[in-house]
């Protein structure tokens, strides 16, 4: 074993723990046979999971080769007034990379995952997919899917619509961050 394939296991297994306490942290909160309130607020407002206050409308989760245009997509939607958290807004030096993220998808009302053939390749970005995915189920929030590029959406993702931005014009890409800021705002 090489120190890349070293490197690989470790993220691997980092990765894995991180799904394993996210699920954990959702599964805890939930008495047993009940599901969570639907009871619809703002997201201003809102609890987030475990009862606190929500800081951000949307999470998104994605993968750094996406990153170019997962920050004009966020720069976009901030300029509608959406309140958004990535990486890039919440990582700072010294950070731990997971708690950050975690703290950013517990206090999000809503979830945004990017989907291209690097995401769904990247064990970070799948275990966020999960968690989004049992929050929308479970607790109704939003999981709004954004394709960038060509790839093989999940089952659960094929069911939702999603908005496109595989090689859009600049007045498409503005119109489909439209719908997306008018999904977030008038989601519960």
């Amino acid at each position: 074993m090489d120190i890349a394939d070293l490197a690989v296991a470790v993220i691997g297994a980092v990765a894995g723990i991180a799904g394993a306490y996210f699920a954990w942290v959702s599964v805890r909160k939930k008495s047993p046979g009940k599901r969570a309130s639907r009871t619809p607020v703002s997201p201003a407002s809102s609890p987030g999971s475990g009862g606190t206050m929500t800081t951000y409308d949307v999470f998104v989760s994605y993968s750094h080769d996406d990153a170019d245009i997962v920050t004009d997509l966020a720069e976009r939607l901030e300029r509608r007034g959406i309140r958004v958290a990535y990486d890039k807004v919440l990582v700072q030096p010294g950070s731990i990379i997971f708690h950050e993220v975690e703290e950013a998808i517990r206090k999000s009302a809503h979830g945004l995952l990017v989907f291209s053939p690097a995401s769904m390749a990247s064990g970070p970005v799948m275990n966020e997919y999960y968690v989004l995915l049992q929050r929308s189920m479970y607790d109704g929030q939003l999981l709004i899917p954004v394709i960038v590029e060509d790839v093989e959406l999940p089952e659960f993702v094929k069911i939702r619509f999603y908005s496109d931005l595989r090689g859009v014009s600049d007045a498409v890409f503005d119109r489909r961050v439209d719908e997306i800021a008018k999904a977030v705002r008038r989601a519960p």
